[in-house]
């Protein structure tokens, strides 16, 4: 931004220097090596920018080494001033064999994608394996794969158990929509106890979805639109595996894990009864749910048949999850179906004595349009991610400030 000229400069003011330069004397080797990974900047580039300071020979035979200078450009440094870690990489780099770079890697403290470029065979990735965080692993099943790690029944258990790591799980606080992205797009021959591992990981992952403060009416719309990618059409190979519907049925399985007095509606122009198996699985019962359908779509089903078929049970409000698509179904004097029946949904439940019922619209492929417009019992919510499981708990529990807090920590 700054090279570009748009801002009336192409060089970093003195404060923004001093406080790089402080940060690129005082950040750890592993900081460094892991900010080294990447462009558009890359470090090389604010390293150039920058100009520290070096404070010793090993920052400065580091910076040098990191901005690709000439060995002897970093005089009075030396290749002997390099930081361990940092010989150790470029002794892996330079392994003839990948039993080499096996024993190497033992002892090398360094992310993994620091060492893919370079890794030349099986030993080398099986001792990558190990260096992987649970989330890395998660992420790389199918590279793993590729290299033949899972050749190796020990690396087959090793990754099992790191996936499904409870404390890991409830730590890092991870969603169950993570391991269904991973479960739809692992090679079909990669190991079945990889796929059990994946399943388990994400009932584990229930645990840190939120409870709400009821049950609620989960609209889960089926319709034929919603077996699109759940990131629209990119370029060929880019478009997610995961469809609207398969992220859909997640979003209303998780929640009735948490929530089992809540009732799931799935829906295209008419409501379909689904029955659950308590011993199914997450992933399970989402593919189950995914399933259902596949015609037009009417957004007003599921409060519909809550009115019709529920009205004698009290719920904290509706979730609609759809791509809104909603073609089907005119309400009463120009509204739209879903508003005329949210007016009577609400009605009935503050008979039920449920003084203020919450509607949430999660658009999965939000398109401009809304079937309900925002106001202080509606909230709009566009695109899907696992920040959505607490701005809806937030929402539906009238809790102000955490729901302000929610919104403002989701990255855009």
């Amino acid at each position: 931004m700054i090279r570009s000229g748009q801002f009336g400069r192409t060089s970093l003011s003195s404060s923004l220097q001093r406080a790089y330069q402080r940060w690129l004397n005082e950040a750890s080797v592993g900081k460094l090596l892991s900010a080294s990974i990447g462009n558009d900047p890359s470090l090389r580039d604010v390293l150039r920018m920058a100009r520290p300071t070096p404070k010793d020979n090993a920052r400065r035979a580091l910076f040098g080494w990191l901005t690709g200078k000439e060995l002897e450009k970093w005089a009075p440094a030396t290749a002997a001033d390099l930081p361990r870690q940092v010989q150790a990489l470029i002794a892996f780099r330079q392994a003839e064999t990948d039993a080499a770079q096996a024993e190497i890697v033992k002892d090398l403290s360094v992310r993994w994608d620091l060492l893919a470029d370079a890794a030349k065979g099986p030993l080398t990735w099986k001792a990558i394996a190990r260096q992987m965080g649970p989330q890395a692993l998660r992420m790389n099943l199918n590279t793993l794969l590729r290299h033949e790690v899972f050749n190796d029944s020990v690396l087959v258990d090793y990754v099992a158990d790191r996936l499904a790591d409870e404390d890991e799980i409830r730590r890092s606080r991870q969603f169950p929509y993570q391991y269904l992205a991973a479960y739809l797009n692992v090679a079909p021959v990669i190991s079945h106890k990889i796929k059990a591992a994946l399943h388990a990981a994400a009932e584990i992952a229930c645990g840190n979805v939120p409870e709400l403060t009821g049950p609620v009416v989960i609209g889960l719309d089926t319709s034929g639109s919603m077996s699109s990618s759940v990131t629209g059409w990119q370029a060929r190979g880019a478009s997610s595996k995961m469809r609207c519907v398969d992220a859909a049925a997640l979003f209303a399985a998780a929640i009735l894990r948490r929530n089992p007095d809540s009732v799931v509606i799935p829906f295209d122009t008419r409501a379909y009864d689904a029955r659950f198996d308590a011993s199914d699985s997450i992933l399970s019962l989402s593919e189950r749910l995914a399933k259902y359908g596949g015609g037009g779509t009417d957004c007003s089903v599921p409060l519909r048949e809550a009115n019709a078929r529920l009205c004698n049970r009290a719920f904290a409000g509706c979730v609609l999850v759809s791509d809104n698509e909603s073609w089907v179904g005119a309400g009463r004097r120009g509204a739209t179906g879903v508003m005329s029946e949210w007016q009577t949904f609400v009605k009935n439940q503050k008979r039920l004595g449920v003084t203020d019922p919450k509607l949430v619209c999660i658009d999965i492929q939000p398109y401009g349009s809304s079937q309900a417009p925002e106001r202080g019992d509606i909230l709009n919510i566009g695109g899907f991610s696992d920040a959505v499981f607490n701005v809806v708990s937030s929402f539906v529990g009238n809790d102000a400030s955490r729901f302000v807090a929610e919104i403002e920590s989701i990255a855009v």
